[in-house]
């Protein structure tokens, strides 16, 4: 997002915080039950990187130096509303650093296992982006399966405009999801056009189908299909998750994970098929830690040989609190970068230390 844009967001993000914070001081009389959530993430990183350059004949790369780094940032500031009056509920998420407004979604209890959603919200799509919370992500980012989708669906921050019908039956979850496309679409009464197309959006919302359920033993399944919109995102994705989380998850226990991602870009004269994968695994030492490992690729066209990338990942997670393991955690991780892509090098180390504070 260019600054133009950021400098419109906030005002009315700032303006928006505000009304949310005086809601919530008279909301025993006004509103209804108001609930506040903050999560901040400072983070340690150590970086090694090579420098490439051309040889005499252009024929090839080679290594002219490697540079180390250390730094200190944060990588995430949140604040996340919610009221709650009858059947209706409100939420909004804003980014501190940067002040976008993130969320900002209304719900409606149709019945007890149906809602309908409204506003700005994840919604349907990759389990391994946007619907894996940021309190939630094992290692120091989520994988690059979910991150890669969601830039390549037009959703770089996992998120889009749009209304859900959110249901339940028997075992299955549901969600049926019309969108406008693009993330940063806010649809105006005319003239309107997605970044992906000069032509008009026209009636046709973007479409996006979910559905997952829970297996026994803490094993949890999911799939996710969207539709292509030639007038929109002209992208159409298939995602799936495998996970094992037991409920006693606690010393001596394993849990772990398997996304897959496949994307068809529309748009050129022929498709363009993406495919991602990930696989993690951890391990309980005790109460308090929990070590884990896993890998990720992504392919950016499966047509192309050679051009594949991923990480391989370790990491140690420990919370001083396990009955509450993410109000305060800590993460050292550690990411190997693999590539197959030809004279593209990558940065072959990286480490971060996350500090997570959330507060609810």
């Amino acid at each position: 997002m260019n600054n133009k844009k950021r400098k419109h967001m906030k005002n009315p993000v700032w303006l928006l915080t505000t009304i949310i914070v005086v809601l919530f001081l008279r909301s025993g009389s006004l509103l209804g039950q108001a609930t506040f959530q903050f999560t901040i993430q400072t983070w340690g990183t150590y970086t090694t990187y090579d420098h490439y350059d051309w040889n005499a004949d252009s024929s090839a790369l080679d290594l002219t130096e490697t540079t180390t780094q250390l730094g200190v940032g944060i990588r995430r500031a949140r604040l996340r509303g919610k009221m709650t009056k009858g059947k209706a509920s409100a939420f909004v998420q804003v980014d501190g650093p940067s002040g976008d407004l993130l969320d900002a979604q209304i719900d409606y209890s149709l019945t007890d296992n149906l809602k309908l959603r409204m506003g700005r919200f994840v919604g349907a799509g990759s389990q391994a982006g946007g619907n894996t919370s940021h309190t939630a992500i094992d290692f120091a980012e989520r994988s690059i399966v979910g991150r890669l989708w969601a830039s390549s669906v037009g959703r770089s921050d996992y998120r889009t405009y749009g209304t859900s019908l959110i249901g339940k039956y028997n075992n299955f979850n549901y969600q049926v999801m019309a969108h406008n496309g693009d993330g940063h679409l806010n649809i105006k009464p005319y003239g309107t056009k997605s970044s992906k197309s000069d032509e008009d959006t026209g009636a046709m919302p973007q479409l996006d189908f979910a559905v997952s359920t829970k297996l026994g033993n803490g094993l949890s399944t999911g799939l996710h299909y969207g539709l292509p919109n030639e007038n929109r995102i002209n992208v159409s994705s298939a995602t799936g998750f495998l996970y094992l989380d037991p409920k006693d998850y606690s010393s001596g226990k394993l849990r772990g994970k398997l996304d897959f991602t496949r994307v068809v870009n529309h748009e050129g004269e022929s498709d363009v098929v993406s495919l991602g994968y990930a696989l993690k695994g951890f391990y309980k030492l005790h109460d308090k830690m929990e070590v884990g490992a896993g890998y990720e690729q992504w392919d950016p066209n499966t047509d192309v040989d050679t051009n594949s990338f991923g990480n391989i990942v370790v990491g140690v997670n420990y919370s001083p609190n396990p009955e509450h393991w993410k109000d305060t955690l800590f993460k050292l991780v550690a990411t190997f970068k693999t590539s197959e892509v030809d004279n593209e090098p990558l940065d072959p180390l990286m480490v971060h230390l996350v500090w997570q504070v959330y507060m609810h």
